[in-house]
């Protein structure tokens, strides 16, 4: 199974917005991705997940029957990714750059900021747009394989 990795600095709002919502959405359209997210921070927040992910979330018929604590970034968790998207260029690249360098080109960035620079309903419309996009795309790569395996098959 491909892995989409999600991650922002504390692991509490918008990348776990984005995991919840991929994995929800992938399932509808069957695809072989799932995701998972994590935080460039150690979060020391009561709660488990922001209240605007939960909103956001229920607001779309998404009710996670379990909420986890955030999750600090390993090395190991970028080396199962197939795909990592971070949040905003500007508020992570350069934790991206000191802490795990190697990794620099194989990430893409969706800018899309978090709460003291953007409220949240900009911020998960935004999120909702990319994850179609992404979703999309996916479909698309998924098509395009299988119609060259089977236009293959056909021509031999």
């Amino acid at each position: 199974m491909n892995q989409v990795l999600f991650i922002c600095t504390g692991n509490f709002y918008r990348s776990r917005y984005a995991e919840m919502l991929f994995n929800h959405t992938t399932q509808d359209y069957m695809l072989k991705w799932t995701s998972f997210s994590r935080g460039f921070r150690s979060s020391d927040r009561e709660a488990p997940i922001s209240r605007h992910t939960m909103r956001g979330l229920t607001a779309k018929g998404i009710f996670p029957s379990q909420v986890r604590y955030p999750i600090k970034l390993s090395a190991a968790d970028l080396a199962l990714a197939h795909r990592i998207i971070l949040m905003d260029e500007q508020e992570h690249r350069h934790i991206l750059e000191s802490e795990f360098s190697e990794w620099s080109d194989h990430v893409e960035y969706w800018n899309i900021q978090d709460i003291d620079f953007e409220s949240p309903d900009i911020a998960l419309d935004l999120l909702d747009q990319k994850i179609d996009l992404l979703i999309g795309s996916l479909e698309t790569e998924r098509n395009e394989f299988f119609w060259s395996n089977n236009h293959l098959k056909v021509q031999a």
